[in-house]
């Protein structure tokens, strides 16, 4: 089968919705279901990381990645594009939270919209870790990728720096300005 006819007809695959070919993921805002996430959602997202990138290569993972990031969260991306970084940071603090990693991170805003994001200690990857589920780093390469395709044809730029044992810091700054 051909990729695109695979992610054009593609389900989700344990609730992964990276594909989109669910109407579950076509709503305002994912982030703001509340209620309870069961925590081995991410070893089936990274199932659906590995199966898409061993059979469809890195682009179809970046193709998938943008579509989510710009059209399942495209009112965060909108906001990203008019210089609003409040939708993100309100994403990556209501994660964290809901995973159970209140003092695992901190956040920094600065006025121009910039933000620094501190993870100390990834709490999915250490779910992953011991449940034995290997390849969690899998999880950071995903996480770098939606929120490199999030800011694309914004005024910002994201880095990601990631260090070992589930802690990265990730840096928002507005093109032409600095943190």
């Amino acid at each position: 089968m051909d990729r695109r006819e695979f992610l054009k007809d593609a389900a989700c695959i344990g609730c992964l919705g990276l594909f989109g070919g669910c109407a579950l993921f076509r709503d305002d805002m994912r982030y703001r279901f509340g209620g309870n996430l069961h925590r081995d959602f991410h070893a089936s997202i990274l199932d659906g990381y590995n199966y898409l990138k061993d059979n469809f290569g890195m682009d179809a993972v970046r193709e998938v990645l943008g579509d989510l990031a710009r059209g399942v969260h495209r009112q965060m991306h909108e906001k990203l594009k008019s210089g609003d970084s409040s939708e993100l940071v309100e994403h990556w603090r209501y994660y964290m939270e809901r995973e159970g990693g209140s003092g695992c991170f901190s956040l920094s805003e600065a006025a121009d919209g910039s933000v620094v994001f501190n993870v100390k200690s990834c709490p999915a990857l250490a779910y992953l870790a011991k449940r034995g589920v290997s390849g969690g780093e899998g999880l950071c390469e995903l996480t770098r990728i939606f929120n490199e395709e999030l800011v694309k044809g914004t005024p910002f730029t994201l880095e990601t720096v990631v260090a070992s044992d589930g802690s990265c810091r990730q840096t928002l700054t507005r093109k032409g300005g600095a943190v």
